[in-house]
């Protein structure tokens, strides 16, 4: 049902771009294309009527396609129970300040680092001398 919503979304969404740019702006437009000489909407039913049409249409969708977009968002979409993030399920469990964390990121760091490495300037103990 909902992917049936979308398709039709979708194409009232089309329709509608095709109805407003057929319309009749002040400079002229895509209607004028279709309604001179020709004969096309303009000379079916008259420039005065194809406009009101056209004009017509455009609401009839535009009131279509807000009702059905609100209609997936009430009915389709996930409202309550909605998952938090991780970030957030932890803050809200464990809240940390910034210093806390500086200083657990510290200890990861020293943790994943070779125990082999010597500071530097340091030389490694001899080794003990052999009992006689």
């Amino acid at each position: 049902m909902f992917t049936l919503l979308m398709l039709v979304i979708v194409v009232i969404g089309v329709v509608m771009t095709i109805s407003i740019l057929m319309q009749n702006p002040k400079g002229g437009g895509l209607s004028s294309a279709f309604g001179g000489a020709s004969g096309g909407v303009g000379s079916m039913l008259g420039v005065r009527h194809a406009s009101d049409i056209l004009a017509k249409t455009t609401w009839g969708l535009a009131i279509a396609f807000t009702v059905l977009i609100f209609a997936v968002n009430m009915f389709f979409l996930p409202t309550e129970g909605t998952q938090d993030s991780i970030i957030q399920r932890q803050a809200s469990t464990e809240p940390i300040s910034p210093m806390q964390k500086q200083e657990q990121m510290q200890q990861q760091m020293q943790q994943e680092q070779p125990q082999t490495a010597q500071p530097q300037g340091e030389q490694p103990a001899p080794p003990p001398a052999p009992a006689n």
